[in-house]
């Protein structure tokens, strides 16, 4: 907990979300592969390394 102490709490609060976000992601994709839907897969894939980079942008921006 003491790394989050250097976000402001709207930055904690995204972070939080996004965290939230991709747990939602990974079940759906999972899902999806043993569902046969590997498309679907696919563009889940997409929204997780979005969601993934944002987070860094934002860690990295409260690091500056």
């Amino acid at each position: 907990m003491e790394q989050n102490k250097r976000f402001i709490p709207q930055e904690r609060s995204r972070i939080t979300e996004i965290q939230d976000l991709l747990i939602d992601r990974y079940v759906e994709q999972r899902e999806a592969l043993s569902g046969g839907n590997r498309c679907r897969a696919i563009e889940l894939e997409f929204e997780i390394k979005e969601l993934l980079y944002e987070k860094a942008k934002i860690k990295q921006w409260a690091a500056a």
